[in-house]
């Protein structure tokens, strides 16, 4: 369910909104990994339904609008146009990782809000938690915001499948991608 609560809270844009549908249908088809339990087990856990919503959704969705429109007079964080540029040779895609980069911001932001807290997210300030297993519940504010902003800049293309078993496939991964891998705030990989 979407509820009208959310649409019309301030910090929620038009991707922001999107992001969160993106995030919902990540928990079908966002691959491994998997929550645990017999009751859920078959769900994309929070983490990793954020990942999805930046690295395959949102970039589908954007590829054929007219993302520089989209974008016109919207202030892009320093960091973000440098990542996306840096990470994208063809300008829709760098245009469609600094609008999902954004898309993220927006939704971080309502968890600030929902969370009352006072420290307010940033792309240049990543959650420095390491967990010692992967986290299969919602992560913080700034976790989140991370792995939004991760799925954004890792290249894979969306068309490349993701796995409900290997969490390799269709991914960023350390040590071998240098940015774009999920975050161990929330995220434990097998290395």
């Amino acid at each position: 369910n979407m509820y009208g609560g959310l649409a019309r809270h301030p910090a929620i844009t038009q991707d922001g909104f999107m992001l969160v549908i993106c995030h919902e249908a990540g928990h079908h088809i966002g691959g491994a990994p998997k929550n645990s339990g017999w009751f859920a087990s078959w769900a994309t856990n929070e983490g990793g339904s954020d990942y999805f919503a930046s690295l395959k959704c949102l970039r589908r969705i954007f590829e054929n609008e007219d993302n520089e429109a989209a974008l016109a007079g919207v202030e892009i964080d320093p960091l973000v146009q440098e990542r996306c540029e840096s990470q994208f040779g063809n300008r829709n895609d760098q245009l469609i990782c600094m609008r999902s980069s954004l898309a993220g911001m927006s939704v971080a932001l309502l968890f600030m809000d929902l969370r009352k807290e006072t420290t307010a997210p940033g792309f240049g300030t990543p959650d420095p938690n390491q967990v010692s297993q992967t986290y299969n519940m919602h992560p913080g504010t700034q976790c989140r915001l991370d792995t939004y902003f991760a799925g954004a800049i890792c290249p894979v293309h969306y068309s490349i499948p993701q796995s409900d078993t290997d969490p390799l496939q269709g991914t960023c991964n350390e040590p071998v991608d240098p940015v774009g891998f999920r975050p161990r705030c929330w995220y434990k990989p097998a290395l």
